[in-house]
């Protein structure tokens, strides 16, 4: 009986044993897994801040090429700019140079100058035409010529000048002759439409030395006078308006 209780003793001290074996194994094979799963965490961390190093570095070097093309663009944009104020001062300068043709070329259609050349009086409202030079008084019934001529109210303002041999009448402007007509009393009338508003309107007894539908420049001459003494007479109307030709001429011619 007591071998068999000492048998039983030892088995169950046996058991005990192999207990704390197969306990101190797991805690062993969990230490193990513990550490592989710890290096296995290493190798992920390490693998993954790799990554972020090489993201890191590929978003170092793109953001160094952007630098570099933002610069290259805002060199070109100053490039640009210079090269826009350049064409801007360019269009600018031919603007006005443009401006100023056109106030040019339109200043010669705007009678403002002179209308006679050579030995000629401008006389003031209160000096008596000579009696031989008197405008005879105008019939009822006009001759047909007459009636060609352009009706200019009694009251319009005028230049009347006393012209000697050989002077001679001019356009005071550029444009074109609508009218040449001409009679014994009032010699001939001409009248010029200079196309922007102004027509200018020159009476006298000389020789017409233009025709209707002529052209002529600035300084054309007109009428040629032949007399010794004659008058001369000079209106200018625009848009309707008769003016005062002394505001509009140099007087000084």
């Amino acid at each position: 009986m007591e071998n068999s209780s000492d048998q039983e003793k030892k088995i169950a001290e046996d058991k005990k044993g192999l207990r704390y074996d197969i306990i101190l194994l797991v805690v062993v094979l969990l230490f193990l897994l513990m550490l592989v799963v710890n290096a296995s965490a290493k190798r992920g961390l390490r693998a993954q801040l790799e990554d972020s190093q090489k993201i890191s570095e590929m978003l170092r070097q793109k953001n160094t090429e952007l630098t570099e093309k933002v610069a290259e663009l805002e060199e070109r944009d100053g490039e640009q700019d210079k090269e826009l104020a350049a064409m801007s001062k360019s269009l600018t300068t031919k603007t006005d140079e443009l401006t100023a043709l056109q106030e040019k070329d339109a200043a010669r259609y705007i009678p403002n100058i002179y209308p006679l050349r050579g030995a000629a009086a401008l006389l003031n409202d209160d000096e008596e035409i000579p009696d031989d030079e008197e405008p005879e008084e105008e019939e009822e019934e006009e001759v047909a010529e007459e009636q060609m001529r352009l009706a200019i109210p009694p009251n319009a303002p005028s230049a009347v000048f006393m012209t000697s041999a050989e002077s001679r009448a001019i356009a005071t402007a550029e444009g074109t002759v609508t009218k040449v007509t001409g009679d014994a009393d009032k010699g001939y009338q001409i009248v010029l439409d200079h196309g922007n508003g102004y027509i200018t309107v020159y009476e006298g007894f000389g020789l017409a030395l233009v025709g209707e539908n002529d052209t002529v420049g600035k300084g054309s001459v007109l009428l040629y006078f032949v007399d010794d003494t004659s008058i001369f007479t000079y209106w200018v109307q625009y848009d309707d308006t008769w003016l005062d030709p002394l505001d509009n001429i140099d007087i000084n011619g």
